[in-house]
């Protein structure tokens, strides 16, 4: 590539547009700021499955089962997880093809929300289809926690009418 005059003054032209690169780049890539699309709240309570069958389980925006989620394959999605019990969390996302730090497993490295804190996610929501989210930790000897306790629902594709 040979410059001569003109290339030189289109490219000088340009520099000082080349600070504003990194900072375009960091915003599409930013969860820290601006709303999520979905809040979720881990909290415990009773869930009645029966009249003479109740049981404490892990909710989540306070039901059982937990919020239906609506995401588009493809499109980013922001979630604000705040984790209102006394032990860490984590939510697992079902069979979504995302990365590690936020597909809530723990064997994979994902981090856990706090007890009593919150974690925000971002992730590119793929393949589409109806998938489960719930929490993936190990129950220990508390029964009352862990993966089988409580699942929740998300749905992508096209809407029904």
């Amino acid at each position: 590539m040979t410059f001569n005059r003109r290339s030189l003054l289109m490219y000088a032209g340009l520099l000082p547009f080349s600070g504003a690169v990194p900072r375009l780049v960091r915003a599409a890539t930013d969860v820290t700021s601006g709303k999520a699309d979905y809040t979720l709240r881990i909290g415990t309570g009773l869930v009645e499955l029966s009249p003479e069958h109740v049981v404490s389980t892990t909710l989540y925006n306070g039901e059982f089962p937990g919020p239906l989620l609506r995401f588009k394959e493809g499109q980013r999605v922001v979630v604000d997880i705040h984790n209102d019990t006394d032990a860490p969390e984590l939510v697992h996302w079902h069979g979504q093809m995302i990365p590690s730090d936020v597909d809530g497993a723990a064997e994979e490295g994902s981090p856990f929300v706090p007890a009593h804190g919150m974690r925000r996610i971002a992730f590119v929501h793929r393949p589409s289809g109806f998938r489960f989210y719930h929490t993936h930790v190990v129950a220990g000897g508390d029964l009352n926690r862990g993966t089988y306790t409580s699942i929740r629902c998300t749905f992508t594709g096209t809407a029904l009418n």
